[in-house]
């Protein structure tokens, strides 16, 4: 499992390390740098010095020997050079100091390194104008070098004591900063199945908003489906109890029939009985499948006629019962076919034809039509049934709502199934009374391209 804290820390730590390390270093080049600048132009500067001296005493007295000038260690402080010089006329030496060899230390003006004895020098050299004058000063670079291990020497320093401290600082704070997810985990721990009210408080920081919101609407989502359930549960063992206690009358009487007639009576009943509790059953156990928390539904190309003309075909023995006719009005060279869930559509349209078989008085009409507008698929079934009142339309698709004064057998669960079906395959259900004077609704669902 991935730490959140442990994965901050360590980025933070490693970029906080390289930009310490990058800093150091640009400090410590930059030192390095101001350090040449100022040894270099002290060693220029004391060459410029030197040739004064000489031209001075050049025109005072001249100078035509060579002199030798001792150095004196015993009192040489840190970070003192030793400083060496040369002084030329032409190609004749005429001073230099002890530890300056006898050839010339240099033959051009300005600064280069030049390496003799077992020791490297930084050399400057200064052509006086107009004269045939030559100065060279050299130093060693040990106390440049000493220079540059100290500031190098003090900069890791500043690092290592910087880099705990920095480092316990980031810790903190990421560890105050995770706070507030570590009180809103425990809030969600310490809860249970019956406590899904949604997650509030003015602790929880803005960018925790977006998971706080997602939570709640899924908080909210669990409540309404475990409403649902438990209201469905409800429902449904108050209808069945209806048939099953009907069933279980009629198997009495009928062992206490005195007649093989009036227990054949008795008999026929309980096969009505079993027919309408498995009609039921059956409706729960689709309405079941069809629950938004089963997930997205597969699509599949669809022939809307064929699937229809089975249907009808299906049903046509319940309609023929009460002598009442399926007209279809759709062309199938006319019709494409629907990108959509093959099993939900059947459950549709069955349920819509078997409503409109039961409602409808004998001898009456079905109509049956598919049109495409645009880019929408139009499946109407028009009956010539009772209708429903206006003000009901939208409460006939909740489960087992069943209009008053009706003596038609049913569960209350047909057109709540073809509801919720047409949500899984986003598909819009409508729902109108004919418009034409007379009786009957018009039930539609409307396919997206």
């Amino acid at each position: 499992m991935r730490s959140i804290r442990k994965q901050v820390l360590m980025w933070v730590m490693g970029f906080l390390a390289l930009t310490l390390l990058i800093m150091l270093s640009i400090s410590y080049l930059k030192a390095l740098h101001e350090i040449e600048e100022i040894f270099d132009a002290e060693l220029a500067q004391t060459a410029r010095l030197i040739g004064q001296l000489v031209m001075a005493d050049a025109q005072g007295n001249g100078l035509s020997s060579t002199v030798s000038v001792p150095l004196d260690e015993s009192n040489k402080y840190r970070y003192e050079k030793f400083i060496s010089y040369q002084v030329w006329h032409g190609d004749e030496l005429l001073l230099k100091s002890s530890y300056a060899p006898e050839e010339a230390l240099s033959t051009v003006a300005g600064f280069r390194d030049v390496s003799y004895g077992d020791q490297r020098w930084r050399v400057f050299g200064l052509h006086i104008a107009d004269s045939e004058y030559r100065v060279y000063t050299s130093e060693d670079t040990v106390a440049r070098e000493e220079l540059s291990w100290y500031f190098a020497v003090q900069s890791l320093g500043v690092m290592f004591w910087a880099f705990p401290l920095f480092a316990l600082i980031v810790a903190v704070t990421v560890e105050r900063g995770l706070r507030p997810l570590r009180r809103l985990s425990a809030e969600v721990g310490s809860r249970d199945i019956h406590q899904l009210a949604p997650v509030t408080g003015d602790h929880i920081p803005e960018e925790l908003v977006p998971l706080v919101d997602a939570l709640n609407a899924l908080l909210a989502r669990l409540d309404a489906a475990i409403s649902r359930e438990r209201r469905f549960a409800a429902d449904a063992s108050h209808e069945l109890r209806t048939p099953l206690s009907a069933i279980r009358l009629h198997s009495q009487l009928a062992l206490r029939a005195g007649s093989m007639e009036e227990s054949r009576q008795f008999l026929e009943k309980l096969i009505h009985g079993v027919d309408q509790s498995t009609y039921m059953v059956e409706q729960l156990l689709a309405l079941a499948r069809l629950s938004p928390e089963n997930g997205t539904v597969a699509l599949e190309k669809t022939d809307l006629v064929d699937l229809c003309q089975t249907l009808i075909e299906q049903l046509s023995e319940a309609a023929a019962e009460k002598g009442i006719g399926v007209a279809r009005e759709y062309a199938a060279s006319e019709l494409a076919r629907v990108n959509s869930n093959h099993h939900l559509l059947r459950t549709i349209l069955r349920n819509l034809l078997d409503n409109a078989i039961r409602y409808s008085p004998p001898g009456s009409q079905i109509q049956c039509n598919i049109i495409q507008d645009g880019g929408e698929t139009i499946i109407s079934i028009q009956d010539n049934g009772p209708g429903i009142p206006d003000d009901q339309l939208q409460q006939v698709t909740e489960r087992f709502v069943r209009l008053a004064g009706q003596d038609i057998q049913g569960c209350g669960l047909g057109l709540s199934i073809v509801s919720q079906a047409a949500k899984c395959i986003g598909a819009r259900l409508i729902l109108k009374n004919r418009a034409d004077g007379q009786s009957g609704l018009i039930a539609s669902v409307v396919l997206p391209g």
